[in-house]
């Protein structure tokens, strides 16, 4: 019973790593790879989607969240990263305080499903720049807010500014998608092993 959704739960976390990974790669080195982010926007818009695969498009999407995820959850001192599990913490008080807001959440719900109807024609960084405004015009107004170490020049750049955001965003849906289905941090420690698991056969049954 205490492992019942495993599979949806270990997706949600690979969603969660994987948005984590993001924001490092973005704000230390400016790397940014469009397969590891589309997953990403695709995880916000989705917001009324019941089935967990399809929020992340595809699992081949969040391979490298799987991957990133064993590597915190199981690896040794060497691997495992502080500032992820920072993000993680500040990602699960900021998703708190959104849901303990109805009119943010409304607004948000209001703001992300105009933005689903008119993204046709929109390129992947123009939907981050949308998705950028509205973290700032819902998640940013919380505190305290969320600081993302990094290069500064590229926390000030615009564009990779826009990606930070919309990763911390989709870290937030991750967070809040991992908990509705039953996920805690208590159960990831007892149950290590099977999670380990599951990501295993995730990353062996994606793509190379």
């Amino acid at each position: 019973m205490l492992i019942k959704n495993i599979d949806e739960q270990t997706i949600a976390l690979a969603g969660l790593y994987q948005s984590c990974y993001v924001v490092s790669n973005v704000a230390w080195k400016g790397e940014y790879n469009e397969e590891d982010f589309l997953p990403l926007i695709n995880s916000i818009l989705q917001i009324d989607s019941t089935i967990v695969k399809d929020i992340y498009i595809d699992i081949d999407n969040i391979k490298s969240g799987f991957i990133y995820l064993k590597k915190q959850i199981i690896g040794d001192i060497f691997t495992r990263s502080s500032e992820t599990r920072r993000y993680i913490e500040s990602l699960k008080i900021l998703s708190n305080h959104l849901m303990g807001d109805q009119k943010t959440v409304t607004l948000m719900q209001n703001l992300l499903k105009e933005l689903k109807e008119n993204t046709d024609n929109l390129t992947t960084d123009e939907k981050a720049e949308k998705l950028s405004g509205i973290y700032q015009k819902t998640l940013s107004k919380f505190e305290p807010r969320i600081i993302v170490n990094g290069e500064n020049k590229y926390l000030t750049d615009p564009i990779q500014a826009s990606r930070i955001r919309t990763a911390l965003f989709a870290g937030v849906r991750a967070t809040l998608l991992w908990e509705q289905l039953g996920g805690s941090k208590w159960k990831l420690f007892l149950f290590k092993s099977s999670f380990s698991k599951t990501i295993d056969s995730y990353v062996s049954s994606t793509k190379s």
